[in-house]
């Protein structure tokens, strides 16, 4: 299986490159090369100026802004000149914040201990991926700051409209999973409308388009990879369907 987490590293001309990249292969963390958004977390030599989980290479503590710590999200910091062990703990530390908070890994991760729980119990349970479809006009509408309040209070309705054993979580800037245990498909799909009604409209801001893909597992030996390409091509039908609820 590939690796559960991956992780964006901006750290050009910084000597800890070539330590930070052997920690990575150590622990099964994969490089993400394109698009930050598409990782859990980032190893950055600059504060991020906008929220996303972050470990902070820097020579001094006092080079870190603590204000910005919480709303930035910086997980953690590591100094040029610790030891390797010391870095190897940080960077364990980061994938054990992103699994409590959410993030793509994380996402995966909880598929696969549901995956356990029907190889002891039987059963089945329901995924949905969840998109905002016109995110990118949003981007271009609103600053940084109000994307990252659409998207904390986006999630905060959806967890507000599944039953509180599901579990609801943003996983990249414009896609959230749900895990639904022990749900059919069906409940799944009326668990999706719940959501689509409530988060019609966020606060002050034009109307959010989302879009649905949801599947059902019931073979607790199948492939994550096959589960997540069956998820994604659900959401890709009802992107194309203008949000239409869809399943695979």
């Amino acid at each position: 299986m590939s690796s559960i987490y991956s992780v964006y590293i901006n750290l050009e001309n910084s000597e800890l490159k070539e330590k930070i990249d052997s920690l990575l292969i150590k622990n099964e963390i994969e490089v993400e090369t394109e698009d930050i958004f598409n990782s859990d977390f980032a190893i950055v030599r600059e504060p991020l100026r906008f929220s996303f989980p972050h470990i902070l290479i820097t020579k001094s503590i006092s080079n870190i802004d603590y204000k910005n710590i919480i709303k930035n999200e910086l997980i953690d910091f590591i100094l040029e000149d610790y030891p390797q062990e010391l870095a190897e703990l940080k960077i364990q530390n980061a994938t054990y914040f992103v699994m409590a908070q959410g993030s793509r890994g994380a996402f995966k991760q909880r598929i696969i201990q549901e995956c356990e729980k029907l190889k002891r119990a039987g059963g089945t349970f329901s995924l949905a991926l969840i998109s905002v479809m016109n995110f990118y006009k949003l981007e271009n509408s609103f600053s940084t700051v109000a994307i990252d309040e659409i998207s904390k209070e986006l999630l905060t309705m959806m967890r507000l409209s599944v039953r509180k054993s599901d579990e609801a979580m943003k996983i990249s800037r414009r896609e959230y999973g749900v895990i639904l245990p022990f749900t059919e498909l069906r409940n799944a799909e009326i668990a999706c409308e719940r959501v689509k009604r409530r988060t019609n409209k966020i606060g002050n801001y034009p109307d959010i388009d989302l879009a649905f893909g949801i599947t059902e597992v019931s073979n607790p030996n199948e492939d994550i990879i096959k589960i997540l390409e069956r998820l994604k091509r659900a959401l890709y039908i009802s992107e194309a369907n203008n949000g239409e609820i869809s399943f695979q």
